[in-house]
């Protein structure tokens, strides 16, 4: 069974471009590629991806920053739990997925944090830590994608050469590694005021 690539489209001003890279990518290696609009409410998100079955990577292509994504001027914006719990309900991640965050701040582990303690169906989170371009983006997780799918690398190894080839620090974070500080940042955000 071939893999399946998700595009998630959460802001107007994603370029097209960077769309059609990310759907030639996953020709060349033998990925089916789908696309959802994220436009309106979260919950007519969730019943498309009911819909639309599995996947092994979904992409985000939005703006972002620490608490949410969505718009350049923040309308509408999504929380990252929100995105989590979609995913969630909606079973549509097959095990080791790898959720790839084409959006500024997508690989801070604040964010990944956020992700995991919402949807424990999520593997694995990767992003960019700084501001990036739609380019950049693109182009890192090509590298990224080919690594792990065609050469079998680790996720930690095709990120660091998805960072080698842009010059931009790209992040992964593996549930599994990640699951003593997720449970302390759990506890620590059940605490809070």
């Amino acid at each position: 069974m071939n893999q399946r690539l998700l595009t998630i489209k959460a802001s107007n001003d994603v370029c097209a471009d960077e769309i059609k890279h990310l759907s030639a990518i996953a020709g060349m290696l033998d990925i089916e590629h789908c696309a959802i609009d994220l436009n309106g409410e979260i919950d007519s998100f969730e019943k498309e991806l009911c819909d639309a079955g599995k996947y092994d990577f979904l992409y985000l292509g939005a703006h972002a920053n620490t608490e949410s994504f969505g718009e350049s001027d923040g309308c509408p914006t999504y929380a990252w739990d929100e995105l989590a719990l979609a995913l969630c309900s909606s079973d549509c991640l097959n095990y080791g997925s790898v959720l790839m965050l084409g959006c500024c701040r997508g690989g801070l582990k604040e964010v990944a944090y956020q992700l995991f303690c919402a949807c424990d169906k999520i593997d694995y989170i990767c992003g960019p830590r700084w501001t990036v371009t739609g380019p950049d983006i693109s182009a890192g997780f090509h590298v990224y994608i080919y690594n792990h799918v065609v050469r079998r690398e680790q996720p930690s190894t095709s990120i660091m050469r998805a960072s080698k080839a842009t010059g931009y620090d790209f992040f992964i974070y593996d549930r599994v590694e990640l699951e003593d500080e997720i449970e302390a940042y759990r506890n620590r955000m059940q605490r809070a005021p």
